[in-house]
């Protein structure tokens, strides 16, 4: 038997933070590992003509995550196209690399939300550290999203979800399939938050438990199969 963590989303910013500042990994690193993950669960699951792709792109490093998605499917022959949803003047410093880094890439910004002939949603609007209520044009772009046909995929967790109850925040997005990445959160493996998440998948990004530094999460571990 090995043993897995359920993480809060305050563990998971120190995790990261302990990852990128006391270990050495650059938090590039780690992005492009999370969006790399992503990509790759995007290919298996999409079928042969499903190429037209919606990146719901919010201006914090989830949504940064979501760039490098749509960087990696553009790059393996999808047709990518990205909404940002918020502030661009207010967007995180990862952010804006990765949007510099798409001007060379094949990869469309839609000034407008359409859902017209989409076929796959990635949800990269808020991360793990959501705790307000989903209200306004973030609102109104979820909502419109859910009621669209098509795959949905949600970045580390759905938006508008809490990571540390699972409640919703208002609206939250419907995923089909969720990337979380190093450890489940909580609110992943509570109702309403588990319904929301689809299928979960846990990717190796690059922290693990060497990131507690000498510590243990708040949760306690829970036994699991170690194959």
């Amino acid at each position: 038997m090995g043993k897995e963590y359920l993480v809060t989303a305050q563990e998971m910013k120190k995790l990261d933070e302990n990852t990128i500042k006391a270990i050495g990994i650059p938090s590039c690193v780690l992005m492009e590992r999370a969006g790399m993950a992503v990509a790759d669960e995007i290919v298996k699951a999409a079928m042969p003509k499903e190429k037209k792709v919606l990146i719901l792109a919010g201006t914090g490093n989830n949504g940064a995550d979501g760039l490098v998605v749509a960087r990696l499917l553009s790059l393996k022959g999808f047709e990518v196209s990205v909404y940002v949803a918020g502030d661009e003047t207010k967007a995180t410093k990862e952010w804006k690399r990765q949007k510099d880094i798409l001007r060379f890439y094949n990869v469309k910004f839609q000034n407008k939300l359409s859902v017209k002939g989409m076929q796959i949603f990635v949800d990269a609007i808020f991360g793990v550290g959501l705790s307000r209520e989903v209200t306004g044009d973030f609102k109104a772009v979820i909502e419109t999203v859910n009621k669209a046909k098509g795959r949905k995929v949600a970045v580390d967790i759905p938006s508008g979800i809490c990571a540390d109850s699972g409640w919703e925040l208002g609206v939250a997005f419907r995923a089909d399939l969720t990337v979380t990445f190093a450890f489940k959160k909580i609110g992943l493996c509570m109702y309403p938050g588990k319904e929301y998440a689809g299928k979960l998948v846990v990717a190796d990004i690059g922290i693990d438990s060497t990131a507690f530094l000498g510590g243990v999460p708040e949760v306690i571990t829970y036994s699991v199969n170690a194959n």
